[in-house]
């Protein structure tokens, strides 16, 4: 309503319409509603808002991108890794950024309330459970009798480390409720950080507890800090804060697609190329493998154990806590977990740490591209069978049709009888009429649907198969 008003009052034909994001909770007069009509549409806003909307919705797949591109770069040009000081202030400043422009959004004392008591129970009850196994793998010396076996301990030590702090933004990609995933991720982060300390100084392993000192300057740095300002931002001025959050929200966007970058490049082994390939060297070429293959496990039973936990429970308040769960349970917070291998104290297999370190941040920064996909092809087939159900026919109605179409009575369709129905499904789908051309082409493959046994006609039960599944539309998904 705001919006249309606003390019009324300023005078701009209806072809210079844009989405303004208008700030609904303060007033304006009518001069600041023009001013702001003008200063929105420009050309550089309108570029913004574009960018913006996309950053945010490619994020993943950006993520991705710049994951290889750092591979390639490390692999193939550039072997020397970013020196240890560079690399940690790139990703705390990255993380801050991504952390303001994540908590922008979220009012965490309002947040707490719209947490419901299953979520909270399903995603804490699972970590405990992750952390009763680990402990105990660690407490009794299974896993770790030797520099060789440190490995074992390091991967065990994922299934035990906090969400990740970017949770927040696969809850907004994937549908989630977005308070569960801020909240809790915030929370666990701090808690399960001082029980790796402790458990850390108790168990007798090469690993300095010391080493969380990093994950400590994350957490203060790259959490606490921007969290409290965009907090105290939020407090102060809620409408100018929600605006720009709105508006500017791809600088996070980008400040973890660097992020991804930079862990690209870090991460990769400088000899991955001749390892995989060339064979070079067959203790590397075997750690590669190995540790691939406990990545691949590793990541696929976080999922498979997580999917279950959150399918169990039929009491969910809705889908996207549910959401909010599994993303929360399948993304452990990596850069925590690296940090871990600046604590060793033992001289160990470079090669077998290395690759380790490179496949986990592989599966952490592409894995969720191809769960994107997954469950963006899943929501395009249910708005496609949601849409189709509304649109089907009863068989009673299917077959006075067919009777109104049969203009010469043989009790079969041919491909101009058909052309007389395409009307009707324009007028219940788009309204409009389509070219002739366009029309030509829809019956061509209504036709092709339809004529199940290729026998050049489309019979009775044919048609009321179509329309009883699809409905009067033209299902170009089919055939």
């Amino acid at each position: 309503v705001l919006e249309p008003l606003a390019l009324y009052l300023s005078g701009q034909p209806v072809t210079q319409y844009q989405h303004l994001k208008l700030p609904n909770g303060k007033a304006l007069s009518v001069d600041e509603l023009v001013a702001f009509q003008h200063k929105e549409s420009s050309g550089v806003a309108s570029l913004r808002k574009k960018i913006n909307d996309l950053a945010v919705m490619r994020g993943v797949w950006l993520n991705a991108i710049a994951f290889f591109i750092g591979i390639l770069l490390k692999s193939s040009f550039l072997p020397s890794a970013f020196n240890s000081t560079l690399f940690t202030a790139i990703i705390v400043i990255c993380l801050a950024v991504s952390t303001f422009y994540s908590y922008l959004d979220i009012d965490f004392k309002a947040s707490r309330r719209k947490i419901s008591s299953m979520v909270s129970s399903v995603v804490n009850s699972w970590m405990i459970v992750r952390w009763a196994v680990g402990a105990l793998l660690l407490l009794s010396g299974w896993a770790y009798q030797g520099p060789e076996d440190l490995y074992k301990v390091l991967w065990i030590l994922l299934w035990m480390v906090p969400p990740a702090l970017t949770a927040p933004v696969l809850s907004i990609l994937w549908g989630g409720n977005l308070y569960p995933s801020a909240v809790l991720s915030r929370t666990l982060s701090i808690f399960i950080s001082a029980a790796l300390i402790g458990l850390l100084s108790i168990v007798m392993l090469p690993i300095s507890p010391a080493s969380l000192g990093f994950f400590y300057v994350i957490l203060i740095l790259g959490l606490a800090v921007p969290g409290m300002v965009a907090q105290v931002w939020r407090w102060r001025s809620p409408v100018d804060s929600n605006h720009h959050s709105k508006n500017w929200k791809f600088i996070g966007i980008f400040a973890g697609v660097l992020m991804a970058f930079a862990a690209g490049f870090q991460f990769t082994p400088a000899q991955l190329v001749s390892d995989v390939f060339f064979g070079t060297s067959a203790d590397g070429a075997i750690a590669c493998l190995q540790q691939l293959g406990i990545a691949l496990l590793s990541f696929m039973m976080m999922r498979l154990f997580a999917a279950g936990t959150v399918l169990l429970p039929k009491k969910w308040t809705n889908k996207a806590e549910a959401q909010d769960a599994y993303i929360l349970l399948v993304t452990p917070n990596f850069f925590l977990w690296a940090a871990l291998f600046s604590g060793i104290s033992v001289a160990v297999d470079q090669d077998t740490l290395s690759y380790a370190l490179f496949w986990s941040a592989f599966g952490f920064f592409t894995i969720p591209l191809i769960e994107q996909i997954a469950f963006m092809g899943a929501f395009t087939r249910n708005m496609l069978r949601e849409s189709m159900r509304s649109s089907r026919m009863a068989t009673n109605e299917a077959q006075a049709l067919f009777q109104n179409l049969d203009a010469d009575g043989s009790q079969t369709l041919d491909k101009a009888e058909l052309m007389a129905l395409l009307p009707l499904i324009e007028d219940n789908t788009t309204g409009q009429r389509n070219a002739e051309d366009i029309r030509s082409y829809l019956a061509d493959r209504l036709f092709e649907t339809l004529d199940e046994d290729r026998n050049g006609s489309v019979d009775l039960h044919e048609f009321e198969g179509y329309l009883s599944r699809n409905g009067l539309v033209v299902n170009l998904n089919v055939a």
